[in-house]
């Protein structure tokens, strides 16, 4: 099981804080285009994902939609994670609702 402490997702801090130190639009593309095929890949093929790698997917797609850009995928996975009897997943769609 993932380490959660303070409900920190790791994955999604470094996300930011490598889209933050981009140092022109261009190198923040490529960023946030590798992500988004990392986790189209993530949500196609592997359909044992976990309730924690889920939202920390569906977290970094709210952040790339904030910045401007369009998403096309992964509203499915957000529907799920609303779904499911877990309170601490359906906790984080009801925060990015």
């Amino acid at each position: 099981m993932p380490n959660m402490s303070g409900d920190a997702m790791r994955g999604l801090a470094v996300f930011i804080s490598d889209i933050r130190n981009c140092k022109s639009r261009e190198a923040e593309l490529r960023r946030i285009n590798k992500e988004l095929t990392n986790i189209r890949q993530r949500f196609r093929a592997d359909k044992t994902l976990d309730g924690y790698q889920k939202k920390k997917y569906v977290c970094k797609l709210l952040f790339i939609f904030l910045l401007g850009h369009d998403i096309d995928f992964g509203y499915m996975e957000a529907v799920n994670l609303l779904s499911s009897n877990k309170y601490t997943e359906k906790q984080i769609v009801r925060i990015i609702k």
